[in-house]
């Protein structure tokens, strides 16, 4: 345990300063929009909303303007894969292949440090790098929202920010998953990542909101993606936690399975030791 140990703290210490800018960053985006919602004139919003095209609204999610969970979480929640996921997938698409193509992977796994243990190490730091993430940018969302006299009278539902916390770890916990997976079968960076993108997108577009509502009511391919099963407008939104256990299910099986993926082909793979 020592050793994968060493190996996550060694990544978290070369990462801290992304990690600060990219939260701080984000934080401030969500910190923003919260300003920016409480000053909006609702019955103009609703006019302009009236006017859009219904494959646009069904990007935003079921939305009620009279709700500041519902309007906040249209506009920053339910776009945090685009606002941190690119970023991530980038990431843990370079940390393995890097290390390969850079010759440097055959003097860690010699130290000794098994395969395992060096994929685990990589992995904890990955969850630990999101956790983080998400932990700073709820920072500056519980600043926003106790300072919004628009969500004051709506009321402060700190346990929704707890359940989106937790819903969005593991949904970006699967994008991060699927690129070290990526990694492990081509180690090259750019192969990696070109793959991981590409799946991201075919993901958003099988399970999340697109077209129209009916047609995405009408998606049977919907389950076959995590999008599906991250439902901020739910649990968040409107404070319905009805699926919210089944939905983090799910996500925790993908990444345990991905997690275990990961292992076993690089386990496997022919790469210089």
């Amino acid at each position: 345990m020592k050793k994968i140990f060493a190996i996550t703290k060694e990544e978290l210490f070369d990462k801290k300063w992304f990690l600060i800018g990219l939260g701080v960053l984000i934080g401030f985006l969500g910190l923003y929009l919260v300003n920016l919602l409480s000053g909006l004139d609702l019955s103009g919003l609703q006019a302009y909303l009236d006017t859009l095209p219904e494959s646009l609204l069904a990007l935003l999610g079921p939305l009620d303007i009279a709700n500041p969970y519902s309007l906040f979480n249209a506009y920053f929640f339910s776009f945090l894969w685009l606002y941190c996921g690119v970023f991530l997938v980038y990431m843990a698409s370079s940390l393995v292949p890097q290390e390969v193509e850079n010759n440097t992977i055959d003097l860690v796994l010699s130290k000794p440090v098994s395969r395992e243990k060096y994929l685990t190490g990589k992995i904890l730091f990955l969850y630990i790098f999101i956790a983080c993430l998400m932990g700073l940018i709820l920072l500056f969302a519980v600043a926003g929202m106790a300072s919004s006299s628009m969500f004051i009278e709506a009321g402060l539902h700190w346990e929704r920010l707890g359940a989106l916390f937790l819903a969005a770890t593991l949904h970006l916990g699967t994008l991060a998953m699927t690129a070290v997976l990526f990694s492990t079968v081509f180690l090259n960076t750019k192969k990696t990542l070109a793959a991981s993108v590409i799946t991201m997108f075919i993901m958003f577009f099988m399970g999340g909101s697109y077209g129209t509502a009916g047609a995405t009511l009408s998606n049977p391919l919907r389950y076959a993606s995590t999008w599906f099963y991250y439902n901020p407008a739910q649990y968040f939104g409107t404070g319905n936690f009805s699926s919210f256990l089944g939905d983090v299910l799910v996500l925790l099986a993908v990444n345990v399975g991905l997690i275990i993926a990961s292992l076993m082909v690089f386990r496997k793979r022919d790469i210089p030791v």
